[in-house]
């Protein structure tokens, strides 16, 4: 198996492994954010109600309970404000894990793909390589071929020329003329045809080479496309992710607005019982 292929096939890995594990860590972080009932805000405004509750029997006047009530709202508004930055604190944290996610997938995919592509340039160098040695192979065997078969006529051309020359009568040196000239135009011949196959030779290793560099460009379009892909999907997913922990901080703010409000009314359910003082 050649190593561009191994290389590609680990994407779909790395791709799984890190949306598995790094696109958890939003919501890991978000976790990290205090509950409001543990905060100091929130504790004051129930142990107010708390004492607002055991004061409600207790006689009090127009302006002690005008003082309750100030005193209730600014509690309560104060652990409102403390909701409103836990949820702005969990949200923020929510995004900059979304961000450090993105950071660490796309360096990951980035960093596989340079291998890949790197992969991908050693495959077709050595892909040309061996069609440059073949060819000159091709080459070579043309060559001998045809210097062969040349010299095995020259040979045969400088032995009736010796003939030629101690033969006697003119019809006879008529007759190995005439073989002499077929060798020669054989030869000739020869040398036309070694052009030719040399030229298909040379046809044939362009179009190869072609082939390969189109092979090449292709394969690399391929691998910048999928890691694009990728990509797209790593940062469409880390979205979703992000979104339902906003989500889940929006609805646990809900749920501690209302208790909030509800404590709110209790104090004043409570100070709306307490008996009038003269």
């Amino acid at each position: 198996m050649n190593s561009s292929r191994k290389v590609r096939r680990l994407i779909p890995v790395i791709a799984t492994a890190l949306l598995a594990v790094a696109l958890r860590a939003p919501a890991v972080k978000a976790a990290d954010i205090p509950p409001l009932l543990t905060t100091a805000q929130y504790k004051a405004l129930v142990s107010f109600v708390e004492k607002l509750e055991k004061l409600s029997n207790t006689p009090a006047t127009a302006a002690q309970k005008a003082t309750y009530e100030g005193q209730l709202e600014n509690k309560h508004d104060a652990a409102v404000a403390k909701s409103t930055a836990l949820f702005d604190r969990g949200k923020k944290a929510a995004q900059l894990e979304s961000d450090r996610a993105i950071r660490t997938g796309v360096g990951t995919i980035r960093q596989t793909e340079a291998g890949e592509l790197a992969a991908l340039r050693r495959d077709y160098d050595a892909r040309m390589n061996r069609a440059a040695t073949n060819y000159e192979k091709a080459i070579g065997r043309v060559e001998d071929a045809y210097d062969s078969r040349n010299a095995a006529l020259a040979k045969q051309v400088s032995r009736l020329r010796k003939q030629k020359a101690n033969a006697e009568g003119a019809v006879r040196k008529a007759t190995i003329q005439e073989a002499i000239d077929r060798r020669t135009k054989r030869a000739s011949e020869n040398r036309k045809l070694q052009q030719e196959e040399i030229a298909d030779v040379k046809a044939g290793y362009r179009r190869e080479k072609a082939a390969i560099r189109s092979g090449k460009q292709s394969a690399t379009r391929s691998v910048q496309q999928n890691d694009a892909e990728a990509i797209v999907t790593l940062r469409n997913r880390v979205k979703r992710i992000y979104n339902s922990s906003v989500r889940t901080l929006q609805s646990r703010r809900v749920n501690q607005l209302n208790d909030l409000e509800s404590k709110l009314n209790a104090g004043r359910a409570a100070i709306a019982r307490m008996p009038a003082k003269s």
